[in-house]
């Protein structure tokens, strides 16, 4: 399946969503900007580093223009998603457009030294919901410290895609768009090291338990298109936080 799929190109993962990322073979940490139209309204989702926005603007012009763009979601304030920013808010103001970046208040704070120019979407502030203008309405889940304190995921109640940010990630050189049979590991090893604690994370996986996910889209890895129970119940299981055990002075 994957041989079939041209990733040079966007990715239509759901009807009106699109993965819009990129492979990067001398790098096993991958990001995957996604891209969400509905009735000529779009959302980006974690739209990539200032290295890699070339390649994601390419595939982005093939399916809108930029004035569609209403809002950005960033699910923390990492360059590898944050970064590019400033550049689409160029395009997107540049052609008469205008966006909100929703996040949370607490990584607004941090955004912001991106000289990012756009009002911020505090989803803490707004019922923790955001309804397009078709009456779409997408869902976030509160998953603090996971791993910064106001991380969040985002539920798309018409596909049941969740934008899961780096929950559901991977660090691996076997990479394809859609999670092989590897995949359950190296999304081991990355939560291992990169997550906290195995009580934060269960208290994440109990949220998301509540609710009917066909898909998941990390913002690192692959997409999870297949066995979604069997991957939440893998993390709640599962023992992180392994620097605590490293030593050091």
């Amino acid at each position: 399946m994957a041989d079939e799929i041209n990733i040079s190109e966007p990715v239509e993962i759901a009807e009106g969503v699109n993965w819009i990322g990129f492979e990067d073979k001398s790098a096993g940490f991958r990001c995957n900007p996604y891209l969400l139209v509905d009735d000529g309204e779009a959302i980006l989702f974690d739209p990539g580093s200032v290295q890699h926005f070339p390649i994601v603007l390419s595939k982005l012009a093939k399916l809108i223009s930029f004035d569609q763009i209403s809002h950005i979601i960033v699910t923390h304030q990492d360059p590898d998603l944050c970064g590019a920013i400033p550049k689409f808010e160029e395009l997107i103001y540049g052609v008469g457009g205008s966006a909100r970046i929703a996040t949370h208040t607490r990584a607004s704070v941090l955004v912001s030294y991106y000289d990012v120019r756009s009002e911020f979407y505090c989803v803490d502030q707004e019922g923790w919901k955001l309804t397009m203008r078709s009456g779409r309405e997408l869902k976030f889940v509160f998953t603090p410290y996971m791993h910064f304190p106001g991380s969040f995921m985002t539920f798309d109640t018409k596909t049941g895609i969740l934008f899961s940010g780096d929950v559901f990630g991977a660090l691996s050189f076997d990479w394809s768009l859609y999670a092989n049979e590897y995949y359950m590991e190296a999304m081991k090893a990355f939560h291992e090291n990169y997550m906290p604690s195995g009580e934060i994370v269960n208290f994440a996986m109990d949220k998301l338990e509540r609710l009917d996910i066909k898909m998941i889209a990390p913002q690192h890895g692959s997409v999870i298109n297949k066995n979604v129970a069997g991957y939440i119940d893998t993390l709640k299981s599962l023992e992180c936080g392994e620097f605590l055990d490293k030593g050091g002075e």
